[in-house]
């Protein structure tokens, strides 16, 4: 009996603890489920930082392409007006005799800045001596100190200060911290022109402006030139880099830099372009040593593709095409020790660079991007990436369409722009599906723009190609992101599926629909 009720209070434990456990877990599980960011589990969110448009939609601009496909958006008299006009806007700082700036708006930084509280790469903040130090080092006081026409030698950043380092604000606030450095004013890509007016204390930082943008750039980016230079350059046919990540190498494969979709270099005189070596159709016949040197250098120096001697040697004995047809030859400008231009010839294969003005289709339109689809987001051009007007502009460098750097203007310069303030979500989608064309037109918000793609034939849903950090989230009024971060095809209801999106949040932010976008007239 005895062993009996010790076998039962045993058994009694066994099953208080038992039950204790399970109390617990459920008590645990509880809390997880109650611990949310206003009514919804926090880890919901956590572990949805998608939406459903790009996870859904395909990602390839071509597959929007649908009728008249090849059917020019633009008469040949009108991509003619537009082209002038880019030739006359791009090359306008070499037609600078002084600073266009005054020192109020050139360091407008200033005023901004070292009055608020910005936090630093560590994610502290900005000390007043480190801000008043770098405030020092612009010299506003002998601004503007010169008058150099320069032009860039690689793809580089214009900043607000001059500094590499990042300048945030509250990184704990949605949309704040990283990549939002406010130091950062727009990237450049390599052959821009330029107008030197200032330089920092130490030489290290030279003002420059641009046709669309201006800022501190490091001097070791740029590269003066001289009259006779200038002439050279703009008397060459443009061609457009229709490709990102183009490696710029001479012909005998040196390395000068890299190019990227909505960069622009004139094509050599044919009289200077240098003689290679014949191509043939099927094969590249190896006659001897030295040919074969000079053929493998081109061949590299195009394709950006290394191979051995051996390599080649064995691609060339199987009689492979391992030569592109065709290529231009360009300038690319390159900086001596001396800080002075000297322009070099570089083969580009054919296939990455397109004469400007290309002529502008919507298919045409969407293969180039297709070449920059998904590429991450970059505010203000940060690490050579885009953000949305940059993405934007460099679309439109190869159709010979100059735009503002940008959004708001963006969408205010064209032919007929369509004010869509105050209407209702359904109102602007009607105004968009009648009046916006496929591949060209462009949508405006507020801070925002994106490039429309057409509409979806049964629900007509329109479809944007936008470069966005995120999707604003709510919960219990705490304002959050699903971060994009890149350039990708929603329609104009990215994450509406999700519980936390506002219905017609993104609706209620489109304000205009610029019909012909482009500058139609020159200055």
């Amino acid at each position: 009996m005895a062993k009996l009720v010790r076998n039962s209070q045993r058994c009694h434990k066994n099953v208080r603890l038992f039950v204790g456990v399970a109390a617990l877990v459920a008590v645990c599980l509880s809390v997880a489920a109650c611990k949310s960011v206003g009514r919804y589990a926090a880890w919901e969110y956590d572990q949805q930082n998608i939406i459903a448009d790009v996870d859904t939609l395909s990602q390839n601009p071509v597959d929007y392409v649908k009728r008249n496909a090849n059917t020019p958006v633009m008469t040949p008299e009108e991509q003619a007006v537009q082209f002038a006009a880019l030739k006359v806007y791009h090359f306008s700082p070499w037609r600078q005799s002084k600073a266009t700036l005054s020192k109020e708006n050139a360091f407008w930084g200033v005023t901004a800045y070292p009055h608020t509280i910005g936090y630093a790469e560590n994610l502290l903040p900005w000390t007043k001596t480190a801000m008043s130090k770098l405030v020092a080092r612009q010299s506003m006081r002998t601004y503007p100190s010169m008058a150099k026409h320069a032009i860039s030698v690689r793809s580089t950043s214009l900043r607000v200060m001059p500094t590499v380092k990042p300048y945030f604000f509250n990184p704990t606030l949605p949309g704040e911290g990283f990549p939002f450095d406010y130091f950062q004013n727009s990237s450049i890509h390599a052959g821009t022109p330029l107008f030197i007016s200032h330089a920092s204390t130490s030489g290290k930082w030279l003002f420059a402006e641009t046709a669309f943008a201006s800022g501190w750039v490091l001097a070791a980016d740029v590269a003066y030139v001289t009259p006779e230079q200038e002439r050279e350059f703009m008397a060459g046919t443009l061609y457009a880099i229709m490709r990102d990540d183009v490696p710029l190498k001479t012909v005998d494969g040196q390395y000068i830099s890299t190019a990227y979709v909505g960069g622009i270099f004139p094509q050599v005189a044919k009289e200077n372009t240098p003689q290679t070596p014949p191509v043939r159709s099927a094969s590249v016949a190896i006659a001897n040593a030295k040919q074969a040197k000079a053929r493998k250098s081109l061949f590299e120096a195009i394709t950006g593709v290394k191979l051995d001697s051996a390599r080649f040697r064995k691609i060339a004995a199987k009689k492979l095409h391992v030569m592109p047809r065709s290529y231009v030859y360009v300038m690319v400008p390159a900086r001596d020790v001396r800080g002075q231009a000297e322009f070099v010839t570089v083969p580009v294969w054919s296939k990455r660079v397109a004469q400007i003005p290309a002529e502008m289709t919507p298919k045409a339109m969407a293969e180039l991007a297709r070449h920059i689809i998904g590429q991450r987001y970059g505010w203000g051009g940060l690490y050579l990436d885009r953000d949305c007007s940059s993405a934007v502009r460099d679309l439109f460098m190869a159709f010979g369409v100059w735009l503002p750097r940008n959004s708001s203007r963006q969408v205010d310069t064209g032919k007929k722009v369509i004010d869509l303030k105050g209407l209702t979500a359904d109102e602007k989608q009607d105004a968009i599906v009648t009046n916006g064309i496929p591949f060209f037109s462009l949508i405006g918000m507020r801070g925002h723009i994106g490039l429309y793609l057409g509409y979806e034939p049964v629900t007509k849903m329109p479809l944007m190609l936008h470069d966005f950090w995120g999707v604003r989230t709510f919960n219990a009024d705490r304002e959050s992101r699903a971060i994009i971060g890149r350039i990708a095809i929603t329609t104009l209801r990215p994450g509406e599926e999700r519980r936390d999106v506002k219905k017609d949040y993104f609706y209620s932010r489109i304000l205009k629909l610029q019909t012909k976008p482009g500058t139609w007239s020159t200055k």
